[in-house]
């Protein structure tokens, strides 16, 4: 992924029982939801086409998606990202322009769609339909809870370990994620930030369930360049330490 799920993603429970009370490994007790509300499941669409640089053209000229550069190593696939542009209805100060939606996957012969949510993956689908018409042939969807991804992976094969980030740079990067963290709106907390929902007794216990349940995912899936934002930061930031 390209940034922590705890960031792009806000975090629910659906009780309010401390968070020692369950096993860290346990995410049955955790609801996660995307900006929009809706529930956080792995969908996936797959497309049939046979003309890639048609494809290319018309997504690339489209200013909701972001069409990145090919990897002359890759073997013909191109990445690409489908962006909101537009406002979410109901959020404090949304942010727009950069937030990846669904992202896409374009090689010879195939286009493949990845989103966080059914509702992601359908406005995306129904985006990409109206731009490339009979230019794709729709193949197959599946969608998994992020519960079910987490406890269905598959071993990975060994690999040569990822190049590490300098400290620094992850230093910065862990700042950088998490006041941005608690200056965003979330949901859970009625669309307040958690700088503004500490300011009273309930929305303080709020928050912390918060940070339990982003440190409980942390723990369950981990980068695999060793990023792990540091939350207890995060309760400093919030004077809850």
């Amino acid at each position: 992924m390209e940034e922590d799920l705890t960031k792009r993603f806000k975090i629910k429970r659906r009780d309010r029982q401390p968070a020692a009370r369950k096993s860290l490994s346990d995410l049955d007790g955790v609801r996660l939801v995307t900006p929009e509300g809706a529930p956080l499941v792995f969908a996936q669409a797959r497309y049939r086409h046979t003309d890639p640089e048609s494809i290319r053209q018309i997504l690339g000229a489209a200013e909701d998606f972001d069409v990145h550069s090919p990897d002359e190593s890759d073997q013909g696939r191109q990445t690409m990202a489908w962006l909101q542009t537009k406002p979410i209805p109901g959020l404090a100060d949304p942010v727009t322009g950069h937030r990846v939606l669904a992202s896409l996957t374009l090689t010879p012969v195939a286009l493949e769609v990845e989103a966080m949510s059914k509702e992601r993956l359908a406005n995306c689908r129904k985006r990409l339909e109206s731009l490339l018409g009979d230019r794709i042939r729709f193949e197959s969807a599946s969608t998994r809870s992020a519960q079910e991804a987490l406890r269905d992976r598959a071993p990975r094969p060994e690999l040569a370990p990822p190049v590490q980030p300098p400290p620094k740079v992850l230093a910065e990067l862990e700042e950088k994620l998490l006041r941005q963290w608690i200056n965003d709106s979330i949901p859970a907390l009625g669309g307040l930030t958690p700088l503004q929902a500490v300011k009273t007794l309930e929305g303080r216990q709020r928050v912390l369930e918060l940070i339990a349940g982003a440190e409980q995912l942390q723990r369950a899936y981990k980068s695999p360049f060793g990023f792990a934002p540091d939350y207890r930061k995060a309760k400093k930031m919030l004077g809850l330490e």
